[in-house]
């Protein structure tokens, strides 16, 4: 099963690709590098440059996609207009690639956050969309202040990234 995060703003939030830190090389150049594809996989690769992330750290960032329509459902946990889907590595801080994805996240929605204002953040298991959020995980952070919860403060966004993941029926409140 996978662990899906939604983002929920006041305001239309860009979809993509954030955070990653690709180089982009030929067929040409990796196979001179010693690194060969097998037949399968040039037919599959047929532009012209390749990204290639040098570091597991370069490789993690978010995606952010329009709610699609089979997770409808999960917008009773917003109090938002708008709803996203976002895809990452952020069900964990274990490794560099997860932080990355977690600060990401964190410096994605301090980018789009006015003072003032707060977006949403909710996940759960692919197909519980409907089911209750448990009130207990429940947590705020307020990216101005850099407050975790009620008690905690940290000292910035990589700090968050290295306290923080993203729990299964968890609703997080992120203020600015």
């Amino acid at each position: 099963m996978t662990l899906h995060h939604f983002l929920g703003a006041n305001i239309e939030l860009p979809v993509g690709g954030f955070g990653r830190n690709p180089t982009y090389k030929s067929l040409k150049e990796l196979e001179s590098e010693g690194i060969s594809l097998d037949g399968h996989m040039k037919n599959i690769i047929r532009s012209e440059s390749i990204p290639v992330y040098e570091t597991e750290e370069d490789a993690g960032g978010i995606d952010v996609f329009h709610l699609e329509s089979w997770y409808e459902a999960v917008k009773d946990k917003f109090s938002t207009p708008f709803v996203y889907e976002v895809q990452g590595y952020l069900d964990t801080n274990r490794t560099a690639l997860h932080r990355k994805a977690l600060k990401t996240l964190f410096q994605y929605m301090d980018e789009h956050l006015s003072e003032g204002d707060y977006m949403e953040i909710y996940s759960c298991w692919d197909g519980e969309e409907r089911e209750a959020k448990d009130d207990r995980k429940d947590v705020v952070i307020n990216l101005r202040t850099m407050h975790f919860g009620k008690h905690i403060k940290l000292k910035n966004i990589d700090e968050l990234a290295q306290t923080f993941f993203l729990d299964d029926k968890q609703f997080v409140l992120i203020k600015k």
